[in-house]
């Protein structure tokens, strides 16, 4: 009995330094107004998913996860100052997008204060091309590598049609 006692003790010492563990702030930088806010609240939604999934599975290296949020309204010059907010509340990584001139902006200024930041929905070939650094990576494709795959397809599949292939430019 007193094996499991001592065995229940530590363990509840434990689990009580990991909850008092301090938290890791992640900084989510994406539009809840203006242009692409619906973009932004499902990237917002998805992030509170994962964190919710970490947190439940222990957090990371035995430190809670937590999310930060402000509102780019897709706007570069919003979207920098959300940087240096977020860098204030020492956040450990940034992410955000939803705009190609939104995620170079604030990917720069995350240079600036040494941050990740890690550009979500950014399409523009200059995000990690003539923009890109150490500090700034992406998820998706750029429009060039969209325009080759489509482009190869559609000539194998429908060559004797013509196509035009259309994107938003931000930068």
């Amino acid at each position: 009995m007193r094996h499991l006692t001592a065995t229940l003790a530590l363990w509840a010492g434990i689990t009580a330094c990991a909850q008092a563990a301090e938290p890791i702030t992640l900084g989510l930088n994406y539009p809840r107004t203006g242009p692409y806010k619906e973009e932004g609240l499902a990237q917002m939604r998805g992030a509170l998913l994962a964190i919710d999934e970490l947190n439940a599975a222990g957090g990371v290296l035995g430190r809670p996860l937590r999310l930060s949020s402000k509102d780019t309204a897709s706007r570069p010059a919003k979207a920098v100052k959300n940087v240096d907010k977020l860098a204030a509340e020492g956040a450990a990584m940034l992410f955000g997008g939803a705009s190609s001139a939104v995620a170079i902006a604030a990917g720069k200024r995350a240079r600036e204060h040494g941050l990740l930041y890690f550009g979500t929905l950014t399409y523009s070939n200059d995000t990690t091309g003539k923009d890109g650094h150490r500090y700034l990576f992406r998820e998706c494709n750029n429009a060039w590598m969209s325009a080759q795959v489509l482009g190869q397809y559609l000539s194998k599949h429908l060559p004797d049609k013509r196509y035009f292939y259309v994107t938003s430019d931000y930068t």
